[in-house]
């Protein structure tokens, strides 16, 4: 998706559900521009005048490293007031830095208000939330098939354990362990790989990716999951889902060419990886905690490279709840807290494919002090 463009204020509260995800409450959300189009979107739960100046440390960092020419505040509150500490922190902060602050929102009760307009022209009484038929931006995520869900707190069941499911997973994963040769015996990669061509949809017909992965045997989840043992292949998968997040040579010629053999090398557009996305969430829907935190942690790379940092991080909430030692959750996790997307936001030439021109990152919580739900156009 190109960099979405927006008319107007309305616009601006219009689209902020589709752009987080979910639709935010009690929120502080400050969304940066360059040449009048969204590069970044951040959320921290609505600070009091206590937390304000720890909400303005998480959330300035990462803006600040996109370059804005300008920032729009938007506050979502649920008892008047209340968003006035957050607001005026930041903005004083963002004014000492340089950076202009076009305007400041109260979203209340279905409706938004300018909080600094003093020539007259917006209604005291606020103004409603244009529909989402009326705001051209919002045209642009449903043509994705993205839908905003309730509330940040419904992105845990998209990944969270299917008892009816990952109960058998278990035990596949039980028998596969129990016929290995030999400790720590991983599957061909070319079998493997094979595998997760079906499980993505790169092989096979139709269009119903939540019957398709639902309809894949507890063995053959059992092999895509025992695969990620094996971590350059690992790594491999991560790179092809996330073009321009590791070049091909940091990879083994062997890892390389088994990618090359069984995923198709192309330009594939943000449509697709979506798909991709929602099968993951799917896949990881089966596997049980103990043996989640591999495919959670490739789930929440291509969440995160999209732009989904919120999906990202509760994959990653669940990865190292069951397994706290797990290092490339650990890492993802660092890359969230500090704000930095796969590949840097650059195309990589040599990467295992090539990177369309979108990418989104996560938010952030003043009561962890790190990001958490944050967004790029």
């Amino acid at each position: 998706m190109n960099s979405i463009r927006l008319r107007s204020p309305g616009d601006v509260v219009a689209v902020l559900p589709y752009q987080l995800g979910y639709h935010p409450d009690d929120s502080l959300v400050v969304v940066s521009l360059r040449d009048r189009a969204v590069v970044l979107v951040e959320r921290v739960d609505l600070p009091t005048a206590a937390e304000a100046d720890e909400a303005t440390r998480v959330l300035v960092p990462p803006l600040l490293r996109e370059e804005p020419d300008a920032v729009l505040l938007v506050a979502y509150e649920g008892r008047r007031g209340a968003a006035r500490p957050g607001l005026d922190a930041i903005r004083g902060h963002l004014l000492r830095a340089g950076v202009e602050v076009l305007d400041r929102i109260v979203v209340r009760d279905g409706r938004w208000f300018a909080v600094d307009c003093v020539a007259g022209c917006c209604p005291t009484a606020g103004s409603p939330i244009p529909a989402p038929a009326d705001t051209p931006a919002v045209a642009e995520f449903v043509g994705l098939g993205v839908s905003p869900l309730p509330g940040r707190g419904a992105l845990a069941a998209l990944v969270a354990a299917d008892p009816e499911r990952s109960e058998s997973v278990g035990t596949a994963l039980a028998e596969r362990a129990g016929r290995s040769a030999a400790p720590g015996k991983v599957p061909h990669r070319f079998e493997a790989l094979s595998a997760w061509a079906v499980a993505l949809g790169l092989r096979g017909a139709g269009d119903d990716d939540e019957g398709a992965v639902e309809a894949l045997r507890p063995d053959q989840v059992a092999l895509l999951v025992d695969s990620l043992r094996d971590l350059e292949l690992r790594d491999a998968l991560v790179a092809w889902l996330c073009p321009g997040s590791l070049p091909e040579d940091c990879l083994s010629p062997d890892v390389v060419d088994a990618i090359h053999t069984c995923l198709p090398r192309s330009d594939e557009d943000t449509p697709a990886r979506r798909r991709h996305l929602v099968r993951l969430q799917h896949l990881v829907r089966a596997v049980p905690d103990e043996h989640a935190a591999a495919p959670l942690t490739v789930l929440a790379n291509l969440a995160w490279w999209l732009g989904d940092g919120a999906l990202a991080r509760t994959c990653l909430e669940r990865a190292l709840g069951a397994s706290p030692g797990y290092r490339l959750a650990r890492l993802l996790e660092q890359m969230l807290d500090l704000g930095v997307r796969p590949g840097g936001g650059a195309q990589q030439e040599d990467s295992l494919a090539a990177r369309p021109d979108d990418a989104r990152p996560d938010d952030a919580r003043p009561d962890d002090a790190r990001p958490d739900d944050a967004r790029a156009g």
